[in-house]
């Protein structure tokens, strides 16, 4: 008998099971149930988000294990070398008469059905995060996804390990709680994730870290900064006056300044002007000002949440 399943007939197969069965991994933190609780009548939404939000990162999970594979299956060629074996997958991947295809379809038929599937449960993300009320501010927020708000509901959303509570976005007790959830926090005076050398168990559990959630805001970071290319305004300009610049862009590029004049070029320059007339800072400059951009836009997306959500 035939199992086989298409993407299509397999996610309008699926049923959304109790809420027990599907309750997600402990929260490192007790959500806040007063002054603010979401409203209830939201949570089947939510519930719905947080479902497919997960099969989708079991899709994300099976594709980047398929990739390693097909990478360690290369190392053989190139006596171990991992550069030389990521490059020719690579290669492989783009070009279909590539020396190494037919090695390597077998992992490449699977990432094809894998990607379908994926596919599949992004819609039924997108189509349920569009039923709730936060949808109507998120999709006026130039570069932020339908994608990128369904994701962060399905990291940021799940039942108290204590109490077995619903929470969500805006049911944790401070934005500075969601900011720990999403991996943005300072702890103690570093980056949370970041806890330096000689770090005990203990201090890990601490940080309450997950590189998933933090990689969450990596990429809607990337989306909100980067919708430009890679975005960097006129050298010397006045940033606020150019209306072509998202507000996003614009908190962006300030905080980019201040941070490159704590952290200059090697040569104590703050911001060089590039071959392309735009302000150039350095990586660490840079890199902080897109981490206080995502943080900007979860507290945006705490504060509007509390306003429409409850």
């Amino acid at each position: 008998m035939n199992m086989t399943l298409s993407p299509a007939a397999l996610c309008a197969a699926i049923q959304i099971p109790d809420v027990a069965s599907v309750s997600p991994r402990p929260f490192d933190g007790a959500p806040r149930q007063e002054p603010f609780t979401t409203n209830v009548h939201h949570h089947d939404a939510i519930e719905q988000v947080l479902y497919f939000y997960r099969l989708r990162q079991d899709m994300i999970r099976a594709r980047t294990k398929l990739i390693l594979q097909g990478q360690a299956s290369l190392r053989r060629i190139f006596d171990g070398d991992k550069e030389q074996a990521a490059s020719a997958w690579s290669d492989a991947m783009k070009d279909g008469a590539h020396q190494l295809r037919g090695m390597l379809s077998p992992y490449i038929a699977a990432l094809e059905v894998l990607d379908k599937q994926q596919s599949e449960y992004e819609k039924h993300l997108v189509k349920s995060v569009k039923t709730l009320p936060i949808y109507t501010w998120a999709k006026g927020v130039k570069g932020f996804g339908d994608l990128s708000l369904a994701c962060i509901i399905g990291e940021a959303s799940g039942y108290g390990k204590e109490t077995g509570e619903f929470y969500s976005v805006g049911d944790f007790k401070s934005v500075s709680a969601l900011w720990k959830r999403m991996g943005l926090a300072v702890l103690n005076g570093h980056r949370q994730g970041a806890p330096g050398k000689g770090a005990t168990a203990e201090d890990w559990i601490v940080e309450g870290y997950s590189k998933t959630r933090r990689s969450v805001m990596w990429n809607v970071g990337n989306s909100l900064i980067l919708s430009m290319g890679k975005f960097r305004p006129v050298f010397g300009e006045e940033i606020r006056s150019n209306p072509e610049y998202t507000e996003l862009q614009c908190v962006f590029a300030e905080r980019a300044r201040y941070e490159a004049e704590r952290l200059p070029h090697k040569c104590g320059t703050a911001i060089k002007e590039s071959k392309a007339g735009k302000d150039s800072y350095t990586l660490h400059a840079a890199n902080r000002a897109k981490r206080y951009t995502e943080k900007r836009l979860l507290r945006m997306l705490y504060a509007e949440w509390r306003a429409c959500m409850g």
